[in-house]
């Protein structure tokens, strides 16, 4: 079972997050203007957009949390999976236009006046703020197997590292490489295309149902150890947002009472739900061993 202690801290989670984006988009917005750092002026939009992106998971996590109904028999949790794809896509085209009005700055605009130092205090405000806001996320997401909070803690990781390119590109100008900062930018925003493209596949398989082959397996090897249990066959499994849903075939005596068969289906199923903390429903079909299993 997840630690309450996780539940209330994943819910706090969402909403610090989103305060935290806040106080950076305000401080890096009136730094930028004050030293006129053109790559503050991008962390700042940046914070801007994580602000919306948060929001959105907030919405995806309370909309996850509705039980099963006629309309979603399976319950409302790809909802994360989606929110996932969601974050990450616009993060990935936020990094695109960034690249692109880069270029176009270092051809069209040329050197300009470097900017001043005080925008590296600001953006090490940054990277304090959003190491605290990825160490608290990842924790959170990976006790509660949530994919749209580990997305968004993955946003505050590329924060960081955004952040200190802020950092490298001011010193940079300042020492006399006028485009030292749009090339760190540009690369930094690739590094960023390739981490959100990762995710992206990973939410994708979500939102397709891959098959959980390890899952499998251990589960194969559950419900063999049950006395009785003959066979174990047709299993398959799909996530349900943070969860799995598991359908099988168990071959049993084919000489066994409709009641008596119907008991041990429970207790294969109490005994999975049991031992797998990650699992939201099994279904079970029970077949005569004669028949075998394919």
């Amino acid at each position: 079972m997840i630690n309450q202690h996780c539940i209330k801290c994943g819910k706090r989670l969402v909403w610090i997050i989103l305060a935290i984006n806040l106080c950076l988009f305000i401080i890096d917005l009136l730094f930028a203007a004050i030293s006129n750092s053109r790559s503050l002026l991008a962390n700042a939009l940046q914070s801007c957009t994580n602000m919306t992106l948060t929001i959105v998971v907030i919405v995806s996590l309370e909309i996850a949390k509705k039980r099963p109904d006629e309309k979603f028999p399976f319950g409302y949790g790809k909802i994360e999976f989606l929110s996932s794809v969601i974050i990450s896509a616009l993060l990935m085209l936020g990094a695109v236009f960034f690249i692109v009005f880069s270029f176009r700055e270092m051809i069209f605009v040329g050197p300009e006046k470097p900017p001043q130092l005080i925008a590296i205090l600001a953006a090490g405000i940054s990277i304090v703020a959003n190491q605290f806001a990825y160490k608290y996320g990842r924790c959170a997401g990976e006790k509660l197997e949530s994919p749209a909070i580990l997305a968004n803690a993955m946003i505050n990781s590329i924060d960081v590292i955004s952040s200190f390119a802020v950092i490298v590109g001011v010193i940079g100008s300042n020492l006399g490489f006028s485009q030292f900062d749009h090339i760190i930018s540009v690369l930094i925003a690739f590094v960023i295309i390739k981490i959100t493209s990762e995710e992206i596949q990973k939410a994708f398989r979500g939102l397709m149902d891959f098959s959980l082959h390890a899952e499998e397996k251990e589960i194969c090897a559950l419900a063999g150890s049950i006395a009785g249990v003959k066979d174990v066959g047709g299993i398959k499994t799909r996530f349900v947002g943070r969860r799995i849903w598991i359908n099988m075939d168990i071959a049993v005596p084919g000489a066994w009472a409709l009641g008596k068969s119907l008991e041990f289906t429970d207790s294969i199923r109490n005994t999975i739900l049991d031992n797998k903390n990650n699992v939201s429903g099994v279904t079970i079909q029970l077949v005569p061993y004669e028949r075998r299993l394919t």
